[in-house]
């Protein structure tokens, strides 16, 4: 598998974004080799592992031990054994972005790594209403979207689904102020359409054929549906589809 390749073994991939500014790339692969902690499975110390930088993007891993109790049957009675496994996440970091893949709480175990490592505290990326908006003008069409009102309105929360052109259609909402805390729809990319799912507080999810191989520049792609005022370049013919 190349480093900017994916399998995904489910019909569909979850990423957390996390917000990275003002570093290049080789002072963030140092930092994390100087000064991250790396893990260790005999003193079970969680950390980075097998990360290396190539191609203008960072990845690697990063595990925990975990110890967990099974209940069972001994002679009649029920006895607890403890026994311990390794959870792990993958980490993709670009010029732009942290994307991160796998386990919750070794994701979570990250990013505290990552801002111990870099000396600052890295956080979720929170897309704004504009990035939002602009995301679900450039679906194919929009599957679903949640919509919040002001607090002292009837209806505070609202989800709308189906194949919608534009959820400002529907009377359910203040025209001038209210936020968007999720959006998802169809997308064109480079290896083909597929549903993208985008939360308010940096989450993205994909859904597609499962055992498709995912590449980073695809996401990169539908990234940039997101986050570039501009929006992204015609989909090359260029790019090979699995």
């Amino acid at each position: 598998m190349l480093i900017n390749e994916i399998e995904v073994t489910k019909a569909s991939i979850s990423f957390k974004c996390l917000s990275l500014e003002n570093h290049d790339l080789e002072s963030i692969f140092d930092a994390i080799s100087q000064r991250g902690e790396l893990f260790n499975l005999d003193n079970e110390i969680p950390g980075f592992h097998d990360f290396v930088l190539e191609n203008s993007v960072i990845r690697g891993h990063y595990s925990v031990v975990y110890p967990f109790e099974i209940e069972h049957l001994v002679d009649g009675l029920t006895t607890k054994t403890l026994f311990k496994r390794i959870e792990s996440c993958e980490f993709i970091i670009t010029d732009k972005i942290v994307l991160l893949f796998g386990k919750n709480n070794p994701a979570k175990l990250f990013t505290v790594g990552l801002g111990l490592a870099l000396g600052e505290n890295i956080e979720l990326y929170e897309f704004d209403f504009v990035q939002m908006s602009r995301f679900q003008d450039r679906m194919l069409n929009i599957k679903s979207i949640v919509l919040a009102n002001p607090k002292e309105k009837e209806i505070r929360r609202a989800r709308l689904a189906g194949h919608m052109e534009d959820y400002t259609e529907y009377n359910i909402i203040d025209p001038r102020n209210h936020s968007i805390e999720s959006v998802s729809g169809l997308v064109e990319t480079p290896l083909g359409k597929m549903t993208a799912t985008v939360g308010k507080k940096g989450s993205l999810r994909l859904g597609v054929k499962k055992g498709m191989i995912l590449t980073i520049e695809c996401i990169q792609y539908i990234l940039d549906l997101l986050l570039s005022e501009s929006g992204p370049g015609p989909v090359s013919s260029n790019f090979t589809t699995y």
